[in-house]
């Protein structure tokens, strides 16, 4: 009798969960038919071409079948890299060299402003963007297709329809004739890919907003998810997502909960990518021309209700000290979003003034990505300030240079390291604790031996390092143990088109912290670094390599971990290491260097394939520099022609330069490129062939910063979208 009282229990819990959660939902609002239509539709058909010839990706560099370079060249190969770096040095504190991720971004601000209308208002963004500059951009690096790519892969010539989206609507709202080439070829694409709801769940909310997307068509979180009450916090939503998701989620329920949305009229339709219009003339009355519909009031008397108002200080929590949501400029203008419908919601709110500041900062925050940078209109969503002065520190470092610059890099991350030891990625991050920062910055103040403030600071980063190792044995970029939960991955199933909801173990980072526990002094029988050893051997792919997490792809893992098994002593003749090395091998180039497409986070037939980039064949020789060096298999002459690929690259354009993707936002679906990487990867790579294998050091006594800075990205983007357009595969 007790027993089946028990069972009755257990089984009467899950059911008053699932019926308080129910009446905390506004049936209204969220259409649960939709939800269950997102969560379970099929994904649209998605074809992974087959990868090229080897001939096909050798195409601005030559064939290299022996090296030929001299002491003498690598010498002035390294010299120059140096002098590259240091242009990098900015406000006699850090280095600089910015990201991207597209020039869609920058489309899909321009846009956002019309639906704000702040210009000529006391919130004014005072933007900096240039319609006639995005114009050219836009026009002049669409693929033959009609696709647009958010950043070029060398490997492909075609684009993605999110993107293609972006473009096509800032296109569009410029003024651009429906029916010109551009975007009769860009319309043909995104309908042949399913069409407007078949893009992901980013650019379907942004669509929201203008009405060509129905708001019961998207997921609608309830505002009870980020209150005080008990399932609230048993969900800890803020507190199991990965970092990047909660600034973003967090201003979208605001919107989501108020449906908000403006009529600007026809220009702002994309009713031609719905399907169900396909092949409609542009005389049909659903393309009638139509002014903007009058602003509608949708002002209240007095303070919202509590709910509401916990999101709003949760947004406040959110926003940092430079203006942003979280560190990023998509989570940024989703808050602008939600604060404007606030200020004409509630106008007498006492937080009226305090959002209109808000608003201000955030404005100053995009701003300052997207244009102030050497990747200005590119679409430079978040600052790496720390990682990139790490690496340009590194790099140096590994040269022998020994100018002042080294030590202020130190002295100011010794400024950015937090309480608990962690380092964060760059500016507004200063809130979390980047683990492969941290690692890396091991590394580099390592290089300061006898200085006691390092010595202590690098003990208080690894003891931050060793107590978030995951169960797994594996190191995640932000959080320890963000690897799933059942409940959220409910709620956050639609978004996984757009973004990686959390915050998994990844190889490349595993084996930074492994190389970080080196330079201190640890070896491979520490228990922390055994672990890591274990999972390294438990997630490597039957085909030799691991899929990397922020690196383009199998190679930087391979350039990762090698060189942290190296500095821990492991010891290198072993099978699975072997295997490694043999995969690697077997995808060097024909002119001797290294690169691989994104497609290989699609498929892995497209493992190891790409154009050769400065950076990624850095990766690849990092990895076999020390097979070499240990003297464990016969690697033939792989080492000596990747250092005659990066000599080649160096003397024909002055620097290294990677003209295609070698980073990722989000894997699969989102791409990202670091100016950083392609002065600092191979400058590290290169001293490290000089320093064993070559004779002798460097002479750096003559390297100084110059007067000259890096040539503006989007005139190189523009003058060379013609030549790095692949031919039809």
């Amino acid at each position: 009798m007790i027993s089946k009282k028990i069972g009755l229990t257990v089984t009467a819990i899950p059911i008053l969960i699932l019926s308080y959660l129910v009446s905390q939902i506004d049936i209204e609002r969220y259409n649960i038919g939709a939800a269950i239509n997102i969560l379970t539709q099929k994904p649209y058909p998605k074809e992974v071409p087959n990868p090229p010839s080897k001939e096909f990706l050798v195409r601005q560099s030559p064939v290299i079948d022996e090296a030929i370079f001299t002491q003498e060249d690598v010498t002035r190969t390294i010299q120059k890299s140096v002098d590259n770096v240091l242009k990098g040095f900015k406000n006699d504190e850090y280095f600089e060299f910015n990201s991207y991720l597209g020039p869609n971004f920058v489309a899909a601000y321009y846009v956002i402003q019309k639906f704000l209308n702040h210009k000529g208002t006391e919130l004014d963004p005072h933007t900096k963007l240039d319609e006639k500059v995005l114009y050219n951009l836009l026009s002049t690096t669409q693929y033959p297709d009609g696709s647009w790519a958010n950043v070029i892969d060398g490997s492909v010539n075609f684009g993605d329809i999110d993107t293609t989206i972006y473009n096509y609507w800032a296109l569009k709202v410029m003024g651009e004739p429906l029916d010109s080439p551009m975007m009769t070829n860009a319309r043909r694409f995104i309908l042949s890919k399913g069409g407007l709801r078949r893009a992901n769940c980013l650019t379907r909310y942004w669509q929201t907003f203008f009405g060509n997307i129905k708001w019961n068509e998207n997921i609608y979180i309830p505002l009870f998810i980020f209150g005080d009450n008990i399932f609230s916090r048993i969900l800890n939503f803020e507190g199991r997502v990965a970092q990047w998701v909660y600034p973003h989620v967090l201003p979208i329920t605001y919107s989501t909960y108020f449906q908000v949305q403006k009529d600007l009229g026809s220009r702002f339709d994309l009713k031609e990518l719905l399907l169900e219009n396909a092949g409609k003339p542009f005389d049909d009355p659903i393309y009638a021309e139509r002014p903007a519909a009058p602003l509608e009031d949708i002002s209240q008397k007095g303070e919202p209700e509590e709910a509401v108002l916990k999101v709003l200080k949760r947004m406040f929590r959110n926003q940092q000290p430079s203006g942003s949501f979280g560190g990023y400029t998509v989570s940024t203008l989703f808050g602008i979003m939600g604060y404007d419908d606030f200020i004409r919601r509630y106008p007498e709110s006492k937080y009226v003034n305090e959002v209109k500041e808000r608003i201000k900062k955030g404005y100053q925050f995009v701003e300052m990505m997207y244009f102030d940078n050497e990747a200005e209109y590119m679409g430079n969503l978040c600052n790496g300030r720390s990682w990139e002065t790490i690496l340009s520190g590194i790099a140096l470092t590994e040269a022998g240079y020994e100018g002042p610059e080294l030590v202020k890099a130190a002295n100011y991350l010794a400024k950015k390291q937090r309480v608990n030891g962690g380092i964060p990625y760059g500016v507004d991050f200063e809130y979390a604790s980047d683990f492969d920062d941290t690692a890396e910055t091991v590394i580099f103040w390592s290089a300061f031996k006898g200085n006691k403030d390092f010595e202590r600071r690098i003990n208080e980063a690894n003891e931050l390092l060793f107590e978030i190792q995951n169960n797994d044995g594996g190191f995640a970029a932000f959080d320890r143990e963000r690897q799933g939960f059942k409940p959220i991955e409910f709620v956050t199933a639609a978004f996984s088109d757009a973004a990686e909801i959390w915050d998994p173990s990844c190889p490349d980072v595993t084996g930074h912290v492994l190389e970080g526990f080196g330079e201190a002094g640890l070896n491979f029988t520490h228990p922390v670094v055994k672990k890591g050893i274990e999972y390294l051997i438990n997630t490597q792919k039957p085909s030799g390599g691991w899929e990397a997490r922020w690196g383009n792809n199998y190679i930087y893992s391979f350039g990762a971990i090698i060189p942290g098994l190296r500095k821990v002593g492991y010891d290198l003749n072993q099978p699975w290491i072997r295997k490694a090395v043999s995969w690697v091998l077997q995808h060097q180039n024909l002119d001797g260097g290294f690169g691989e497409s994104p497609l290989s986070y699609k498929s892995e037939k497209w493992a190891g394939i790409g154009v050769s980039t400065p950076s990624q064949t850095a990766w690849a020789l990092l990895g076999l520099l020390e097979i070499k060096r240990a003297d464990v298999m016969d690697i033939g002459n792989s080492v000596e022609r990747a250092v005659q690929y990066l000599i080649n690259e160096m003397d024909r354009e002055g620097k290294w330069e990677d003209k295609s993707v070698v980073g990722t936002g989000h894997r699969g679906f989102l791409m990202m490129m670091y100016l950083t990487y392609p002065h600092t990867w191979p400058l590290i790579a290169m001293s490290r062939y000089q320093r064993y294998f070559g004779e002798g050091e460097v002479d750096l006594k003559n390297a100084e910063v110059t007067s000259e800075t890096p040539s503006n990205i989007i005139e190189k983007i523009t003058a060379y979208a013609e030549s790095v357009k692949p031919s039809p595969l």
